[in-house]
Order: C-alpha cells, then sequence, then structure tokens
C-alpha cells in the first residue's frame, strides 16, 4: 500500500444535515459516514479507545424515517483549531442495531443518486 493511498474497506461519504447522538448527549454534525463509521464534529473531545453508544437517524428513499444505534469506539479526536474548542472525533461503529449496516449501506446509495 502507498503513502495516502485509502486503507478503509468501506468509503466514507460526505453528509449534510445528519445530526448523531453520543452517549444520550447534545446531537452532533455529522461530516461523513460510512457503513463501518462516522466523522461529526464536538465542542469537547473524547478520548482515543473510549466506548461510546451512538444513535442518528434519516429518511430513506421512500421518505421513511429510519433509526439506526449502536456502539462504538473512538478511533480519532483532532483540534480543528488551535484557537477554537471544536473537535473532529471519528467513530468505529463495533455493533449496530439489527439491520443498520444494511440501511446505512442504502442510505448511502441513495446519496450518490442524487
Amino acid at each position: 500500500m502507498t503513502s495516502g493511498q485509502e486503507r478503509r474497506k468501506h468509503p466514507r461519504k460526505a453528509v449534510k444535515d445528519l445530526p448523531i447522538i453520543v452517549d444520550g448527549d447534545t446531537p452532533l454534525r455529522v461530516r461523513d459516514l460510512s457503513q463501518s463509521g462516522a466523522c461529526f464534529f464536538s465542542e469537547t473531545p473524547l478520548r482515543m479507545m473510549t466506548h461510546v453508544k451512538f444513535a442518528f437517524e434519516f429518511e430513506d428513499s421512500s421518505g421513511e424515517t429510519i433509526g439506526i444505534s449502536g456502539e462504538g469506539v473512538v478511533v480519532r479526536c483532532e483540534r480543528i483549531s488551535p484557537t477554537l474548542g471544536h473537535y473532529e472525533v471519528a467513530i468505529f461503529f463495533q455493533s449496530l442495531d439489527e439491520g443498520g449496516s444494511i440501511a446505512i449501506r442504502q442510505y448511502l446509495v441513495n446519496k450518490e443518486e442524487c
């Protein structure tokens, strides 16, 4: 694998207006999503390798609201700016509720078609 080459099994897709709730806290804004994880913005840092519970929902192609929940682990937390208290946090999905992976895959396919 060459330097800079993508190592992820599931490609990430940029998403807009997709809130995620992590550990029952205030909704945070997702930057990108894949079948295996999500990257979002937070006002507070999350420690690496911290286990979290998460939930988000989106509309499927028929307009029905689909809720996804699961557990994951923090794999990255980077301060966006040295002068601002904003962080970019990535979590790896360790478990999803039943049908979650299929729903996310279909959501991402629908995003490509838009």
